[in-house]
């Protein structure tokens, strides 16, 4: 059946690096993976995880306001509710803005919820699931949308996904394995949206049959494909495709159809001097962010 398989990683902007990885790995209780360097060996970005899925802590951030959308918005899925209210507790002692916890009824995809505004503004959800997710996972993500019908159009028809409902205006679709995405209608996106920050995205799997079709249906629903510079840096595994692009709202996608072979943790060293060689090649160096160059040096 045609559709993006997963929900695989997002990565969103912070700030203060030092302070997003204590806050997410010991309040909200994802596990340390790694910190990614500049090429000059400066912090770049810190992955953690919920379970098998990867949550990029990405520099420099932006300075932006909450959404009063409260959108974009991240969540993660707790299996237990011994491990919910806990972390719940932790949260709330941390001082973060939170919300309520939220007991919802049959008819929702979620149990119970709980949001809070993280110290860099983003949105951000823990949640019990009612179809399991295991002990902890990637639940959903909440995208804004100027456009409800084009919005729906695009998630079903270029990328797969099952409209199954809304809550709280906000639209949600399924994957096969029941993580979810939704868009909420706005008259006019947020800085949070709009401004993104370096390397911000949500990643989807996809299967190799189907990555060739929505090359074509992405821009043919309103996205915009902004290409692959890992395969141009040479930073793709063997028979591993991917690109990156927009919706039609700006949001920052992208779908990969994955190899045999994984890549995505090489060392450093390694990125960087085939970055570097692949570059030259094209006439290109690297970049100054790339370098560790501030924008105020």
């Amino acid at each position: 059946m045609f559709g993006a398989e997963t929900l695989d990683h997002v990565a969103f902007p912070v700030r203060d690096l030092p302070r997003a990885e204590k806050f997410y790995i010991e309040t909200v209780g994802l596990t340390f993976l790694t910190q990614r360097k500049n090429a000059d060996g400066s912090p770049r970005h810190t992955y953690v995880k919920a379970g098998e899925n990867i949550i990029g802590l990405n520099l420099p951030g932006i300075q932006a306001d909450p959404s009063p959308s409260r959108a974009p918005r991240y969540a993660v899925a707790l299996g237990s509710l011994q491990v919910f209210d806990a972390t719940v507790h932790r949260i709330q002692q941390s001082g973060v803005s939170c919300g309520d916890v939220r007991e919802h009824g049959s008819d929702s995809p979620f149990i119970r919820s709980f949001r809070f505004t993280d110290f860099d503004n983003n949105h951000f959800e823990i949640c019990m699931n009612r179809e399991s997710l295991g002990d902890i996972s990637l639940s959903h993500v909440v995208f804004e949308t100027k456009d409800l019908a084009r919005g729906k159009k695009f998630y079903t028809e270029a990328l797969g996904l099952k409209f199954v409902g809304e809550l709280d205006n906000e639209h949600f679709f399924a994957f096969g394995n029941h993580q979810l995405l939704a868009v909420k209608l706005v008259d006019a996106l947020s800085d949070r949206t709009k401004r993104h920050g370096r390397a911000v995205h949500v990643a989807f799997n996809v299967s190799q049959e189907d990555f060739d079709r929505m090359l074509e249906l992405i821009p043919a629903c309103g996205g915009a494909n902004q290409g692959d510079f890992r395969s141009e840096d040479g930073l793709r595994a063997p028979g591993e495709r991917s690109i990156y692009f927009s919706d039609p709202d700006t949001n920052k996608l992208q779908i990969t159809a994955l190899g045999k072979e994984n890549w995505s943790l090489i060392s450093d060293e390694e990125k960087w001097q085939r970055t570097e060689e692949n570059r030259e090649k094209l006439g290109r160096g690297l970049s100054r962010f790339d370098r560790g160059i501030k924008s105020n040096q």
